[in-house]
């Protein structure tokens, strides 16, 4: 029987979850995902959750899974990056709004939204997208002013109130349901990550990485070692692996990037440090898979990080490209298509079907991650749609 040991350390992206919600998400997921690729999944212990220094939290947990013939333990390390970027959603809703719009404005001059254009048309669409939403808000509540002006035109203050009081309504909308505070939070991370302008910020992210490479240079020499990472939690991960790599260039390391926003930071004229991290990792015995999907406007769909930083040495990630219509049931893709955080998300959620890609696949099942990189992707000879119920046992999920 083949025996897997395996250590991931877990990146999320950029949301304000804690380490409980991630957890109970993955194992979730993990018990939907588990039917499709024949295996089942148990979780021996319940999560224990601590803190590394300045207050961010951790949350460590450990999955068995099991085949015909094979058996993998991996032991996780779920960081709570969500601490760190919970401060932007602590402000005030005109302040975030206000750093927003400065951090796209730095983007646009700084000459970045142009390189977007050049590496992905569809991510310059997706920087786009908060600029029309607070245009029509503009036009929709000066629209509504003068309707109201007209109505009652010798009545004082009714253009400047109307539109007020309409585009307030219609910010309270923007904010809840098409997650405007949300992205203006995230292009002002961005921004301090580019330009290391926020020193709190920075410091917890360092003390993220020393922590994780310190708990790879514990993990035994038979150990098969990822960092995993959605989205944002790209540019923690090539930090990660760079320490690491320092501490111990002979090691072979895993570096799993789904759904990665590193372009977003990295093109940053600023953000020389993290590329010169993205050209170490390149340079080193690092095994690096990115996953993108065509389905998802907020990955740089067809992007080569090295090619596009202009790294001259170095070995370019597998890029695996995957289709989320191929992976789910009909109904579950039409539920979640037009939900473009949701099918964002759909890079660390179950699946449905049998594909090249699943992120509880790669990283609890029996194949090696050097292995899944040299083929291009998971075995997936046979398709099938399951709605069974989760297949896990140990403590209640809920």
């Amino acid at each position: 029987m083949t025996i897997v040991k395996r250590l991931v350390i877990l990146l999320p992206g950029f949301e304000h979850m804690p380490v409980e919600a991630h957890h109970r998400r993955f194992v979730r997921e993990a018990g939907k995902t588990a039917p499709v690729y024949d295996m089942t999944v148990s979780e021996p212990s319940p999560l224990s959750v601590s803190a590394v220094e300045d207050g961010v939290a951790m949350g460590r947990f450990s999955l068995n899974a099991k085949g015909d013939d094979w058996a993998a333990h991996t032991d996780f390390v779920l960081y709570g990056l969500g601490d760190i970027t919970l401060f932007y959603a602590s402000r005030n809703p005109a302040v975030r709004l206000l750093s927003g719009l400065l951090a796209l404005l730095d983007f646009i001059v700084s000459g970045t939204f142009f390189r977007f254009i050049m590496t992905s048309w569809r991510y310059a669409l997706f920087f786009v997208y908060p600029l029309l939403v607070l245009a029509a808000i503009l036009i929709a509540s000066i629209g509504m002013g003068y309707l109201v002006d007209d109505a009652f035109p010798n009545s004082p203050f009714v253009l400047a109130g109307t539109s007020l009081l309409a585009g307030i309504c219609l910010l309270w909308f923007s904010a809840a349901k098409l997650h405007l505070l949300l992205l203006m939070d995230d292009w002002t991370f961005a921004r301090d990550m580019a330009r290391g302008k926020r020193s709190d910020v920075m410091t917890k992210m360092e003390k993220v990485v020393g922590h994780a490479a310190s708990l790879i240079s514990e993990a035994p020499s038979d150990t098969e070692v990822i960092i995993a990472a959605h989205s944002l939690g790209a540019i923690c991960a090539l930090p990660i692996i760079d320490e690491a790599v320092k501490r111990n260039k002979s090691r072979r390391y895993g570096l799993l990037t789904v759904g990665s926003s590193l372009l977003k930071v990295a093109l940053h004229p600023a953000a020389s440090r993290l590329r010169d991290c993205v050209a170490n990792v390149a340079q080193s015995n690092t095994t690096w898979i990115d996953a993108q999907s065509l389905t998802d406007p907020m990955n740089f769909y067809k992007s080569d990080p090295i090619r596009d930083l202009d790294i001259a040495k170095g070995k370019s990630p597998v890029l695996m490209q995957v289709r989320f219509r191929h992976q789910l049931c009909d109904e579950t893709y039409k539920a979640i298509r037009r939900d473009f955080f949701r099918v964002h998300r759909q890079f660390v959620f179950g699946v449905d079907k049998r594909t090249h890609y699943s992120w509880h696949a790669i990283l609890c099942g029996p194949q090696r991650f050097a292995d899944i990189a040299a083929r291009g992707g998971l075995p997936c000879e046979k398709t099938l749609c399951s709605k069974d119920s989760l297949k896990i046992v140990g403590p209640a999920i809920t």
